[in-house]
């Protein structure tokens, strides 16, 4: 791996109580890294009422490992679909900008993304199928 490959840093939320569901996204993103040949920054997931709201303790401490990570490598948050920042448009763009402000981008693992130049990549659209492992 060189010092020009991105590292990713996988964000998920959970707020029921389907761990078989966010293990999936887990996978697919991890395949997903792995198909892009990316570095692996770690996992970070707020779970029952943190997931909720806009309050996000581990999503904090990701920012931190971003903010923390090597500065010559390009830091991408990863994220299975928009949705696992927030079902809110509000709250998704501020911990999108979050991220954006730190030098990283966000991207889905379809392939959308937003980055620090103030791009969207719209790829397409997550299939409205079950999660597979």
């Amino acid at each position: 791996m060189t010092a020009t490959q991105p590292v990713a840093f996988v964000y998920d939320r959970r707020a029921m109580s389907q761990r078989e569901l966010l293990e999936a996204r887990l996978r697919a993103c991890a395949r997903y890294i792995s198909a892009q040949g990316w570095g692996f920054g770690g996992w970070w997931v707020d779970e029952g009422e943190h997931a909720l709201t806009d309050h996000r303790p581990e999503f904090d401490r990701l920012l931190t490992a971003v903010r923390e990570a090597e500065c010559d490598r390009p830091r991408v948050c990863l994220i299975y679909g928009w949705n696992r920042l927030a079902h809110s448009n509000e709250i998704r763009g501020v911990m999108t900008r979050r991220v954006l402000l730190l030098g990283g981008w966000v991207e889905t693992c379809q392939g959308e993304k937003r980055t620090p130049d103030g791009r969207y990549t719209q790829v397409g659209r997550l299939t409205s199928g079950p999660i597979t492992a």
